[in-house]
């Protein structure tokens, strides 16, 4: 099987409303997860400018970047996926939640910040999203390490 050369760049964008968070849910086969809203950097296009599009194809919302949270990645102990995470903050500016006409994702909700820890979330990252909740999204950019998950 051949691999990609390069890392892929997934930038996603942490949208708090109140005491909730905007998700996406994932199914892949049986597996059902969720996830920040976000996908692949295109060649030439800011962080800001994936964000903003990933978002409204994802969700249907319209957003504003406010600034970079964190980095971590993912690489698959057997080599098949490296993914580089770029979690930006943002604020929703309009549109009307709507889920996207495809595959992957069959949902899009307002998960409470408390219950991260009682969904599936990739990556791992419920305990650092609830602490910057906590702390109003302030403080240095963290890098989180590896956060692979089978």
């Amino acid at each position: 099987m051949s691999h990609p050369k390069a890392p892929r760049i997934r930038v996603c964008t942490v949208l708090p409303q109140d005491d909730h968070l905007l998700m996406v849910r994932h199914r892949k086969g049986d597996k059902s997860y969720w996830m920040l809203p976000g996908g692949g950097l295109d060649f030439g296009e800011s962080f800001e400018q994936c964000a903003i599009r990933e978002i409204k194809e994802e969700t249907g919302l319209d957003i504003a970047i406010e600034r970079m949270l964190y980095l971590s990645e993912a690489i698959c102990p057997r080599g098949s996926r490296h993914v580089v995470n770029i979690y930006l903050l943002g604020r929703i500016e309009g549109g009307v939640i709507a889920v996207p006409e495809e595959d992957v994702i069959d949902a899009v909700a307002f998960i409470p910040v408390a219950g991260l820890n009682e969904v599936t979330l990739y990556p791992a990252i419920a305990s650092e999203l609830q602490a910057a909740h906590a702390a109003g999204y302030t403080g240095a950019i963290l890098n989180l390490g590896s956060m692979w998950t089978d």
